[in-house]
């Protein structure tokens, strides 16, 4: 379920998952370029295509042509460990980082708007959700930013 508040010209957002779990308020204040009204299906298919598209974590040329040069920076700057030529927090599109999230179990894809998509990752360990600011960038839609909304460890028991 999605919640939408608007106050004094700022616009907030947030979540409850399925099982009532409430998550954080995202100010949707600066408005990235390119963002306008967009067709949802279209949005969630971009999202869909993404990451199904993407097998090798670390393959970066795919990255760089569904992202914006904004947060190609953003996984930049985020990458805390020792690196030898380009380096880019990936991981952040999965889950948060810094231990073994162990095997995918199933992701859910959910367009909060025409321009956000919460995608919720289900692992052996762990739930993520990531909320996607998706813009256009001419004909084509890019990722402009992401934001951890979830992480919660599941007792694997």
């Amino acid at each position: 379920m999605l919640l939408t508040l608007e106050s004094s010209g700022s616009r907030y957002i947030e979540f409850l998952d399925g099982a009532g779990m409430k998550g954080n308020y995202a100010a949707l204040t600066d408005k990235p370029s390119g963002y306008e009204k967009q067709d949802k299906e279209a949005v969630k298919t971009f999202v869909q295509r993404f990451y199904e598209g993407w097998e090798d974590i670390q393959d970066y040329a795919y990255l760089k042509k569904h992202v914006t040069p904004k947060l190609l920076q953003f996984l930049a700057d985020s990458y805390d460990f020792d690196c030898e030529g380009e380096c880019l927090a990936t991981w952040m599109f999965f889950y948060e980082g810094g231990g073994d999230a162990g095997e995918l179990k199933s992701r859910k894809i959910t367009v909060c708007d025409s321009n956000h998509v919460l995608v919720e990752s289900k692992y052996e360990n762990y739930e993520y959700g990531v909320l996607l600011t998706v813009v256009k960038d001419g004909s084509d839609y890019k990722i402009d930013s992401l934001q951890q909304k979830k992480s919660e460890y599941i007792n694997a028991n």
